[in-house]
């Protein structure tokens, strides 16, 4: 019985200590977690430069989330976050739908590169993201059904630009600011999974960086350099960019 107990106790002492040490490490394991399944999803590389995340306060916050370009460009970066700030339901955690009551991203930055060819790193990103999705498809390895629902009340993001190198045509580098976007009520009362709750943020961003960089002078002198055969390409810029 003496032997039963010491043994019950050094298991009950092991969990304790592997408790302690998932939650001691959770904001590196986080970040791992984010730039390998980044880097999956989008075949290049994707970093993050610090996680803070307190599952008792219901608060989290990702510093300096950097995806980097595909090969073949110039441009070290396609997108930076550097301030992302989660504000979470935590009674919620075990319920369906998740509730998320804020997401934040400060600062955004999309580094667009255009090549004398009318090519651009974030269409080729693009296309790298959707030959990854075509696959999991295939695979039969799309969420499951059994996947939990999220909610998320408010998503803000504020303070982002666009910085355009279409320097390959002769163009200078300059900076088109993205008007702040504020969603509320992402995915409905009984929420909405994962890949559907990117879906329709993406969709609302790139529409915005779409209306953005139509209204300035960049597809006009971008479709002037190009003209005449590839003149389609330039026309074409916006999804480039876009997304």
């Amino acid at each position: 019985m003496k032997k039963l107990m010491i043994i019950v106790v050094i298991v009950a002492v092991l969990i304790v200590a592997g408790i302690f040490f998932l939650f001691s490490n959770l904001n590196s394991l986080i970040a791992g977690a984010i730039e390998k399944n980044g880097g999956d999803v989008t075949q290049t590389s994707v970093s993050v430069s610090g996680v803070d995340v307190s599952i008792r306060e219901g608060r989290g916050s990702i510093k300096g989330l950097a995806v980097a370009s595909p090969e073949g460009f110039d441009a070290r970066r396609a997108f930076s976050l550097d301030d992302i700030t989660i504000d979470i339901d935590v009674k919620s955690l075990r319920e369906d739908p998740i509730v998320i009551d804020e997401i934040r991203i400060q600062a955004p930055v999309v580094f667009a590169e255009i090549t004398k060819t009318g090519s651009s790193n974030i269409d080729e990103l693009r296309k790298q993201v959707r030959e990854y999705s075509a696959g999991k498809s295939v695979d039969g390895g799309g969420q499951s059904g059994t996947a939990k629902r999220i909610r998320i009340k408010q998503f803000v993001f504020e303070q982002g630009k666009i910085e355009v190198d279409a320097s390959a045509l002769g163009i200078e580098k300059h900076t088109i600011v993205l008007p702040g976007i504020r969603l509320e009520n992402v995915g409905g009362s009984g929420g909405a999974l994962p890949d559907e709750i990117a879906k329709i943020i993406v969709t609302t961003v790139i529409g915005k960086a779409v209306s953005e960089v139509a209204s300035s002078e960049t597809n006009r002198l971008i479709e002037e350099k190009l003209g005449g055969s590839i003149k389609d390409k330039a026309k074409g810029l916006l999804e480039k960019i876009g997304g």
